[in-house]
């Protein structure tokens, strides 16, 4: 096997070897790395906002009209937002709420644009 060395591993390994202390902690956080789905919520929601509030020249195909999409799109900003800071227990009523808008969130990825 060759030998490489990586610029943040202090030691040389083989290709598939990772040394016990490799680590991300020169180019991110290590609480934004812990919790990364927060990060990225904390990211998403003001996007989404945004999206939301842009006079948009029209919809997401599975929606009849631009208010059904903008509804959509308000229950893919409710998830995210509970998942900014959200601990590990949430009512059955706020998972329900994640749920559905991660859900729509994955089924419209492609068509968050304008």
């Amino acid at each position: 096997m060759s030998k490489k060395k990586y610029k943040h591993w202090e030691k040389e390994t083989s290709n598939d070897e990772m040394p016990l202390n490799w680590s991300h902690k020169h180019d991110f956080p290590i609480d934004e790395i812990w919790g990364t789905y927060h990060t990225l919520a904390r990211l998403i929601v003001p996007r989404l906002q945004a999206f939301k509030a842009l006079d948009k020249h029209g919809y997401a195909p599975d929606f009849n009209n631009m208010q059904e999409w903008n509804k959509a799109i308000q229950k893919m900003i409710d998830a995210f937002e509970l998942l900014k800071y959200s601990g590990s227990v949430q009512s059955k009523q706020d998972q329900e709420t994640i749920k559905e808008g991660l859900n729509l969130f994955c089924k419209n990825f492609c068509n968050i644009r304008d």
